[in-house]
This record gives C-alpha cells, structure tokens and sequence, in this order.
C-alpha cells in the first residue's frame, strides 16, 4: 500500500483501520470488516466500490484506483 499511497495519495484518500482499536469500531460498523487485511475501494459519497479480503496485487488496485479516478473525473 505505501507505494501507492505515493503514487495516488494525493487524489485518493488511504485510511488504516486497525481491528484491535476502539476507536476504529464506528467504522468497523460502517462498512462491516471484522477481519485483516481487507481493502476497501469507497467513493466521495461512501459507497463500496471496491473490496478484497486477502492480500492483493498492486496492478490490481491500480487498475480499479484508475477506474473509480475516471469514473469520477466523468461525472463531474
């Protein structure tokens, strides 16, 4: 992830959720993780674009940060 938190970090906002932290709950309500590491792709409006729960590749969030960047970039 911190590769591409370089890359797109300044058009895409990364979040960790540590499952362990109290504080974290209200979001692990939110979008229903209980497990790590799950990555989920959400847009400006809060809707799951994208969700993994295993290790996945680079090339593959990528693509769907590419996708959900276009996407938005169409709408507006």
């Amino acid at each position: 992830m911190n590769g591409l938190e370089k890359i797109y970090g300044d058009r895409i906002h990364f979040v960790r959720a540590n499952i362990l932290v109290a504080e974290n709950r209200p979001l692990m309500k939110q979008y229903g993780f209980s497990a790590t590491p799950e990555f989920y792709l959400v847009d400006p409006q809060g809707k799951i674009i994208g969700f993994w729960n295993d290790e996945v590749a680079g090339a593959v969030l990528r693509r769907s940060f590419d996708d959900a960047l276009a996407a938005q970039n169409n709408s507006n």
